[in-house]
């Protein structure tokens, strides 16, 4: 038995004596949607070549940094980290300690808007990669995404490159579309174009794969085992996971977490799934948005009246704005249902067709996970 006391301060020694001992190649990936996505899917290549320590779940904060640096051995090639925040300083922190070579920001959303209090500010927090990065290293920024514009590269001593579909970038996908397991897209590497596909649906996705191509292609990982790695990618759970439902539903398992961003690309999803299918959305409330709630929630709400969904069907006091705002936006009222508890709409879906798609997000503290349950195949 070894007494100290701290054990958290003895925790992080221990780590960093580790981390001194061992030279892996660091890449860190963070952005308000799609990180644990992009990580899964780099460390599905990369594990074809190199022994690697990943982040495990969404223990991606500074807190969890020593017990992956504490896990590292000389053997070990590659320290993948999925780097999320709570607050400000957070990403920084984890900087200081590990700093990336690689780094990857997938897009800047409203994500954790309420707890840090602005957009600006869940700006500031992505941008602590960047500036936490090694000299000389390799960024992969969104060319298609807004604010990941008001990121600013001026310090920043590497490459800076980019991923995308629809503006010029290094890493371009075209070609993109919806096969019966998921997405194929082309992109061009050495003057020449190359399918790949992931067994997962939505665009959002094609992004998160663009984002895993081009950190791939930074450590000349050979393209045929990219997309031998992306084919055999295995989604974290509760994202975008189909699930037998009862008499022939197909239930969408998005219940991870939520924000508008997210909320609306798998809308998306749940519309080219269903095709001639009953589409039924269930939307729960989307919570750590601040002063943004409200808006946010009609943002959805108009989404969902222009793709009209056959049912749309919410639960939670702030979520009851999206139902409100669809039919506001010419959404049929009696397809609009509002529960209070994820009991009461268990019930109404219940009586829904028989061969019915049925889309469930809202943000983890609702647990659509066990509303997703109850209405599984046996």
């Amino acid at each position: 038995m070894i007494t100290v006391e701290d054990t958290f301060a003895a925790f992080w020694r221990l780590a960093l004596w580790n981390w001194k001992q061992c030279s892996p190649r660091v890449i860190g990936i963070t952005g308000s949607a799609g990180k644990s996505t992009t990580t899964e899917m780099t460390a599905s290549i990369l594990k074809r070549k190199w022994s690697m320590i990943k982040t495990q779940g969404n223990l991606n904060t500074y807190s969890f940094l020593p017990s992956y640096l504490v896990r590292l051995s000389p053997g070990h090639q590659i320290l993948l980290l999925e780097m999320g925040m709570k607050s400000l300083n957070n990403i920084a922190r984890q900087c200081r300690v590990v700093r990336p070579e690689i780094g990857a920001v997938t897009n800047v959303g409203e994500a954790h808007v309420g707890s840090l209090g602005s957009l600006d500010r869940v700006v500031r927090a992505k941008q602590e990669l960047i500036d936490g990065m090694r000299p000389g290293g390799i960024l992969f920024l969104n060319a298609d995404d807004p604010r990941s514009r008001k990121l600013s590269t001026h310090r920043f001593r590497g490459i800076v490159r980019t991923f995308g579909i629809r503006n010029p970038s290094d890493v371009r996908a075209h070609s993109v579309r919806y096969t019966a397991r998921g997405m194929e897209f082309r992109v061009r590497l050495d003057k020449m174009d190359y399918v790949f596909r992931i067994p997962v649906f939505g665009v959002h996705n094609v992004y998160n794969a663009l984002a895993a191509i081009g950190i791939a292609r930074a450590l000349h990982v050979p393209i045929r085992d990219i997309q031998e790695g992306l084919a055999r990618f295995q989604p974290p759970k509760m994202r975008l996971q189909f699930v037998a439902g009862r008499g022939g539903r197909t239930l969408i398992n998005d219940a991870w977490n939520a924000n508008p961003t997210a909320m609306m690309e798998g809308l998306k999803v749940l519309k080219h799934v269903a095709g001639n299918r009953p589409a039924v959305a269930v939307l729960g409330d989307m919570l750590e948005l601040g002063g943004l709630s409200r808006r946010a929630h009609q943002q959805v709400g108009r989404f969902v009246a222009k793709i009209s969904p056959d049912w749309l069907v919410t639960v939670g006091k702030d979520a009851r704005e999206i139902g409100r705002t669809a039919v506001s936006h010419g959404m049929n009222p009696s397809r609009v249902h509002h529960f209070s508890s994820r009991e009461g709409a268990a019930r109404f879906l219940q009586q829904l067709p028989r061969n019915a798609v049925i889309y469930f997000k809202a943000s983890r503290k609702l647990h659509f996970e066990k509303l997703v349950r109850q209405l599984r195949a046996p």
